[in-house]
């Protein structure tokens, strides 16, 4: 029968439609309305697929083939539809949101991250106080916690907290990373910020048992690794490359393993989990005898790997290695080989299956690139070059590996961090071995018992780990070894459907779409030398949307001129301000308000700015007693650092076209400037929790 028919490449086939009837079930609204006709229409098309299976000879359907199939595909489709709204949180009736609890009782769902005294965890809403009663609640809560003691939370504790939260604000400023978009594609969408004073420890280790046995034993390797490799980063490493324990990695290594283009090595995915699968295969190779032993050596290995998943976090990635490699360890169990496409189609329909927000993970998609790169780049490249020497076979491949890899994955991985390694080649060969032979010691050191072999293996470990690092560090600081790059979501799909017509240009030797390929790589090109020319015409200036502090930036063309309070090294200034910075400039240079400047483009002195024929006066408590000869004319006046001025006397001595009020001033200053603007019919913006705002300038 056609339905069963070309078995091999069933779930490669039903993939695409489940993956956009998941894409359209997050684009649409979260409504009942919406979830309940998606529903009739899924049960609409089973019942018609059951009917087209039960009158497939009578009616002769097998004449016209095509049908049971559309009807199949729209089935797989409304399916995946119906299932990413069915695991909306928003369309649950008992959501939390949905009510005014005074108290909530949450259960903690991820492992706590600490940093600058704040700890941040997910947790799992489960009942809300109301009316002297509890009645039950779902959805997720983010929860930052201030912590003021040393009371330590799990995964799994049980916490009664007050019923205060918000919604998660968008991003304020250009290109800045959005976090309310990132959390939503976990399911949440609101966030608590409290102290210990507002919460409770009501349960501890509450969570499935052989969870947090797996969190328990990962905790007490990290302790273990932290105890014997001495210096700090190096334990961090051995941690996140092993166990992916990432909660305590410092800035510097990973903008250092991200900007060689070895972030996956940080990441705990199909690498690490085929070297456990070679140490298990190559530990049980005598149960290889028989089908009884091969069929047990199975269950061995594959438990053991989804044991290692659960350890490490069981992120998308893994999971994706580990169901994959589960269905091939069966497979050669019982001597059945599979299709690659179909291998890889399978692990992704069953884990969109489980869950619909794998799709939207950044790590998933990755993943499932790299390995589909690997599958179609790779022997094509290797086999370009035959080399007879084998250590010179042996790069040749791992090179040919690296560029399948970074062939599949690096548009997509561009679009979401903006940078593209130039030396991944250089980086990728360089710790190839190292990482290796870090994996095989690492696991054999969780498993050691003697203290004196401990603690040479720990230092092994440690200066195997440092080499590496340095190796790394020398790398990210060669010249033009990143190139920074923010561009839409069609420019990179753009520069996939420019790799995928050239690829199958060369597969099939057609003309036709090599032409095409090399046609959307010219307007592509064409665009980019369009772009640049316009932006090098470019001069604006954007103030951003800080919390408590004040930023502005000057563009002019391709350089960029960054003022602030902030130090030049502060987290807020990478976070809020560098993106937008590096998005349109090549060029920057960066000065606190304390400093002064003069060239021929900029003067800042004190509290004047002039750039060309634009100026700006920034009025703080200096010249809340300054004396005006006569009225001085600006373009902008940023009120900061709390002054104490009446708009009534700044209209006096200043004539301005706009007002700006940064985030250093205290809220009821803000709202009486306000006030006093209105009255005045001045032009004025708050940057406090609002967007950026940028000024074009001729």
């Amino acid at each position: 029968m056609v339905l069963i028919q070309k078995g091999e490449l069933i779930f490669l086939r039903l993939l695409l439609p489940l993956i956009l009837g998941i894409t359209l079930g997050f684009s649409l609204p979260a409504q009942i309305f919406i979830y309940q006709l998606v529903v009739w229409l899924t049960v609409f098309c089973m019942l018609t697929l059951w009917l087209t299976v039960i009158c497939y000879k009578r009616f002769k359907i097998y004449l016209t083939r095509w049908k049971p199939g559309v009807v199949l595909h729209l089935l797989v489709f409304f399916s995946g539809v119906a299932l990413t709204l069915t695991n909306n949180p928003e369309l649950s009736e008992k959501h939390f949101s949905s009510f005014d609890d005074e108290e909530l009782i949450v259960a903690i769902r991820s492992e706590p991250k600490l940093s600058n005294n704040i700890l941040r965890f997910e947790t799992e809403v489960q009942q809300g106080f109301s009316g002297n009663s509890f009645s039950k609640r779902e959805g997720s809560l983010m929860i930052a916690l201030k912590l003021n003691n040393t009371q330590s939370y799990h995964f799994g504790d049980e916490l009664l907290i007050r019923g205060d939260f918000n919604v998660i604000d968008p991003p304020l400023n250009p290109y800045e990373f959005d976090y309310k978009t990132f959390l939503a594609n976990h399911g949440i969408s609101r966030q608590a910020f409290i102290n210990e004073s507002q919460l409770k420890l009501i349960g501890k280790h509450k969570a499935n048992f052989l969870v947090d046995k797996a969190l328990e034993l990962r905790k007490s390797y990290v302790l273990k690794y932290q105890e014997y490799i001495h210096d700090k980063q190096s334990a961090s490493v051995a941690s996140t490359l092993i166990l992916g324990y990432k909660a305590e990695l410092s800035r510097e290594v990973l903008s250092a393993y991200s900007k060689t283009g070895t972030m996956h090595v940080l990441s705990v995915s199909g690498m690490h989990v085929g070297i456990v699968f070679y140490i298990l295969n190559a530990m049980l190779w005598f149960m290889n005898r028989n089908k009884k032993l091969r069929i047990l050596r199975a269950v061995i290995i594959i438990s053991l790997i989804w044991f290692y998943s659960l350890i490490t976090g069981f992120s998308p990635s893994v999971c994706r290695a580990a169901l994959m490699l589960s269905m091939y360890v069966l497979g050669k169990a019982v001597y059945r080989s599979s299709n690659s496409y179909n291998l890889v189609a399978t692990s992704a329909v069953f884990l969109l299956l489980y869950n619909p927000y794998f799709l939207l993970d950044v790590g998933f998609q990755l993943s499932y690139l790299a390995v589909l790169g690997l599958i179609y780049f790779y022997p094509k490249i290797y086999h370009l070059f035959y080399i007879r020497n084998w250590i010179g076979d042996k790069i040749w491949s791992y090179v040919a590996l690296s560029c399948a890899a970074q062939l599949a994955t690096f548009p997509l991985a561009m679009y979401y961090f903006h940078q593209f390694p130039v030396y991944f080649l250089l980086s990728n060969l360089f710790i190839v071995l190292p990482v290796i032979v870090i994996m095989y010691l690492g696991i054999a050191f969780l498993f050691i018992p003697w203290d004196w072999a401990l603690k040479s293996l720990g230092l092994l470990l440690e200066k195997g780990i440092m080499l590496m690092d340095e190796g790394l560090f020398f790398i990210e600081k060669l010249p033009f070894a990143n190139i920074i790059k923010y561009d839409s979501l069609a420019f990179y799909l753009s520069v996939y459907a420019s790799i995928a017509l050239l690829a199958i240009a060369f597969q099939h030797r057609n003309k036709r779409m090599l032409y095409a390929s090399l046609l959307v790589g010219l307007i592509l090109i064409s665009y980019q030398s369009a772009t640049h020319i316009i932006s090098q015409k470019k001069h604006f200036v954007t103030f951003y949307g800080l919390r408590k502090n004040t930023a502005f930036s000057i563009f002019s063309g391709k350089e960029a001129y960054v003022f602030s309070d902030l130090d030049s090294a502060d987290k807020s200034l990478a976070f809020f301000v560098q993106p937008c910075v590096e998005a349109y400039a090549s060029r920057s240079r960066y000065l606190n308000l304390d400093n002064s400047l003069e060239n021929n483009l900029v003067f800042f002195k004190e509290n004047f700015l002039r750039f060309r024929d634009w100026r700006m006066m920034i009025w703080n408590k200096s010249l809340d007693n300054y004396s005006f000869q006569k009225q001085f004319e600006v373009d902008v006046v940023l009120l900061s650092g709390r002054p104490q001025i009446k708009l009534t006397e700044l209209v006096k001595n200043v004539k301005f076209k706009l007002l700006m009020i940064d985030a250093t001033n205290a809220d009821y200053m803000i709202k009486n400037w306000v006030d006093e603007a209105s009255a005045l019919s001045l032009n004025y913006y708050v940057l406090k929790k609002n967007p950026a705002y940028s000024i074009p300038l001729e």
